[in-house]
């Protein structure tokens, strides 16, 4: 049941993705050829005006074929011959149906679980934060200058410090006060291993509040581009590990757990990686959305309108690069499990 569930969700995931392409090129008027659910020969097919409805057998992809996307086309309706800001329109509708996609799930999870903010609502006894003469319901604005956007990120800023004491911003009674806090060190026990961590001992409130919930929906959106952001800028450096990136094999073996822990575990993870999904599609790569929006961009700009060919070519070889990445990290993924 659980490998069910995982399925599914990559099968939201990508229909929900085409479904932006799909019913922003209705509103553009460009002529869709088949709207398709899954991969693969088609178990059902409905041919409804000029755009066949399609379910095919394997439940890992989807696509929106509209006229004239990949090749040239007479077509008065074709893609390639509506005006250039309905084409970016079009080509970005699916990355901003993830986004939304993504803080619906994180908006139940909070709705349903709870949230915490930025909020303190208790002090350990003896803490640094004790000891800094941090209060109750003071809100945490900065850690060393940095606003963090959610308590993990605080806590990552914590344990990441290099700083004998840091510099913890706070609001109180509407006024913003500076204080000096040394954290200590901490130990917790993972899988037989004792891991050191850096805290300062503040607990933040729970809440269930639907505005405060849609916010913190909207701050896990905003740090999790952040985080990916953050993610790029290592990897140009050379400092990302192997198993930093997982493909397609370990994602689905990390929702079919997921599925046996709760509904609310597999809707954060379907929030997260929804998320992920739409970043990646954003990036400005060739045959990627992010790519096909920078020659849009370019024609909107010069009002020249790139070859077709060597826009074939460009996107062709980005596609070759792209497969070669999914084998690879889908051979990290199984050489992972077989360990």
């Amino acid at each position: 049941m659980s490998i069910i569930v995982a399925f599914l969700v990559f099968l939201t995931l990508v229909t929900i993705h085409e479904f932006g392409h799909f019913i922003m090129a209705k509103w553009a008027g460009i002529k869709v050829n088949e709207f398709a659910v899954g991969m693969g020969p088609a178990i059902l097919k409905k041919q409804k005006g000029e755009t066949l409805y399609s379910l095919r057998i394997f439940p890992l992809g989807g696509y929106c074929a509209m006229e004239g996307e990949d090749e040239d086309s007479a077509d008065e309706r074709s893609f390639d011959n509506a005006k250039a800001y309905k084409r970016l329109v079009v080509i970005l509708a699916g990355a901003f149906m993830n986004m939304l996609l993504a803080v619906v799930a994180f908006l139940i999870v909070n709705m349903q679980s709870g949230f915490t903010d930025l909020s303190i609502d208790k002090i350990e006894a003896n803490s640094p934060a004790y000891i800094a003469g941090i209060q109750e319901n003071d809100e945490i604005i900065s850690y060393n200058g940095k606003k963090p956007l959610l308590f993990l990120e605080l806590r990552n800023m914590i344990i990441n410090s290099k700083n004998e004491s840091d510099t913890l911003t706070l609001k109180r009674d509407g006024k913003l006060i500076n204080v000096e806090i040394k954290p200590e060190l901490a130990t917790i026990e993972d899988n037989g291993k004792t891991i050191e961590y850096k805290k300062i001992g503040i607990m933040p409130k729970v809440r269930y509040d639907f505005i405060g919930a849609f916010k913190e929906s909207i701050n896990t959106c905003r740090y999790a581009f952040r985080s990916m952001f953050d993610f790029l800028g290592r990897a140009f450096k050379g400092n990302v590990k192997k198993n930093e990136v997982s493909g397609p094999v370990v994602i689905i073996k990390t929702i079919a757990s997921a599925a046996k822990v709760g509904f609310s575990s597999v809707m954060f993870l379907l929030g997260l990686i929804s998320i992920n999904l739409a970043f990646f599609n954003l990036l400005p790569f060739p045959a990627l959305d992010g790519g096909k929006a920078v020659f849009i961009l370019f024609e909107m700009i010069t009002g020249i309108k790139p070859n077709k060919k060597v826009e074939y070519i460009v996107n062709i070889v980005g596609f070759s690069l792209l497969i070669l990445l999914f084998l690879f990290v889908t051979y990290n993924d199984i050489k992972g499990l077989i360990r």
